[in-house]
């Protein structure tokens, strides 16, 4: 049996990071084109609903992949598959057909994370779990910092569909390094037959207390802040930054969401809960912020430090799932956090279109700060909670330990 270790999981981290970046990239040039085509916040709403609000409809049934089969495979084909539909959008021009096949795209990368974040207590130590998770979740964060500003530039140097083609190239790459990357992706799974179906993530988190308030918290979260991806753009051009201001906004965030993941390998069993209250009550205030931010200077600085807090909390979210949830319903488990807060950003994409043009784009950052007090409020009552009684449950597998 392979023995857990860091270098697994630094491979992950790395797929992760060419992965994310080019897809940042391709995210960006698809809703600048879309964009730039109809003018309109509604096709960008609808833009993110077919593709960000898809794979959280469909996340119950990739979810389940990992849960059934070998993890790496499942990442492995779905890298594959999300390199054929990028590879097919870099010779279409057209808003439409482009949006079908990034619907594509999103179905094809939907196994992915659930499969990937189940694995990591698999491939290493359980000393080393906040370390691991916050080595891949810096390695998305980098993705997300340099995607954007390259998709941009990308855009405006080479076109839309040189960044879609290069993005293709990174699925193929992450596919190799999972490959490579020595350790088990799944556990030993005797009591499969326990938690059986595409609901069983969710009926894992009802039954948990910690869980489904949890749960419930990241729900608030994305129904409020959803509205702010349809925003980011409208608003960069109200200052008339462009394209060039609109990837500044997701690179900043990037940035700040970067030091935010590394912070997240100190994380411990006795502040997990601070971190995510004060961290929610940090990034509420950073959208707050925006919503008055009286130039284009401030706006930045105030989605760097949002960044950073969204970032730590993160980490600590995923890190409690996973040692609450046993190797057979892990991705099934994640999946359904996963549903949940991907569902609620695709409940928020079309109001943002009508708050977007009835009050402007500042009116979307307002609410999102009222949201995320709310989530953080939601959080409260754990802070009191008896922290051994969580690690008198540890339900991590460590079976591939000799």
């Amino acid at each position: 049996m392979s023995i857990p270790s860091r270098s697994a999981a630094r491979r992950v981290a790395v797929a992760r990071l060419l992965s994310l970046t080019g897809s940042s990239a391709a995210f960006t040039a698809l809703l600048f084109v879309v964009y730039e085509q109809t003018r309109s916040s509604r096709w960008v709403a609808a833009a993110l609903l077919l593709t960000l609000g898809v794979r959280g409809f469909l996340s119950p049934l990739g979810s389940l992949l990992g849960d059934r089969f070998d993890r790496r495979s499942v990442m492995i084909v779905s890298d594959l598959a999300g390199a054929v539909c990028f590879a097919a959008m870099a010779p279409i021009h057209g808003a439409g057909p482009l949006l079908v096949l990034a619907f594509l795209a999103a179905v094809a990368e939907t196994p992915f994370f659930p499969a990937a974040s189940g694995a990591v207590p698999n491939l290493v130590p359980v000393d080393d779990l906040a370390w691991a998770n916050s080595t891949v979740a810096l390695g998305s964060n980098i993705g997300y910092l340099v995607g954007p500003a390259l998709g941009g530039v990308m855009v405006g140097a080479l076109g839309a569909p040189a960044v879609f083609g290069a993005n293709a190239i990174s699925f193929l790459a992450s596919a190799a390094l999972v490959t490579t990357a020595r350790g088990r992706f799944s556990g030993e799974r005797a009591d499969a037959s326990a938690h059986r179906g595409l609901r069983a993530g969710f009926r894992f988190i009802a039954a948990d207390p910690v869980l489904s308030r949890m749960t419930v918290s990241a729900a608030v979260f994305a129904v409020t802040v959803g509205s702010v991806l349809v925003a980011e753009l409208p608003l960069a051009i109200s200052f008339s930054t462009g394209a060039f201001g609109y990837g500044l906004l997701s690179t900043f965030w990037g940035t700040g969401s970067l030091f935010g993941s590394l912070s997240g390998r100190w994380i411990t069993e006795r502040n997990r809960w601070r971190v995510i209250v004060y961290g929610c009550l940090v990034t509420a205030t950073g959208f707050a912020a925006v919503a008055v931010a009286p130039a284009f200077g401030f706006v930045l600085g105030a989605m760097l430090v949002a960044g950073a807090s969204d970032g730590l909390v993160d980490v600590a979210f995923e890190l409690v799932y996973q040692i609450r949830s046993p190797d057979e319903v892990r991705s099934r488990v994640l999946g359904a956090l996963e549903t949940v807060f991907l569902v609620g950003l695709a409940i928020s994409f079309p109001f943002a279109g009508l708050l977007i043009g009835a009050f402007g784009p500042r009116a979307c950052y307002a609410v999102a700060g009222a949201g995320t007090v709310t989530a953080a409020a939601l959080i409260v009552p754990l802070l009191r909670r008896d922290r051994p009684s969580d690690a008198a449950r540890p339900k991590m597998d460590t079976a591939s330990a000799p």
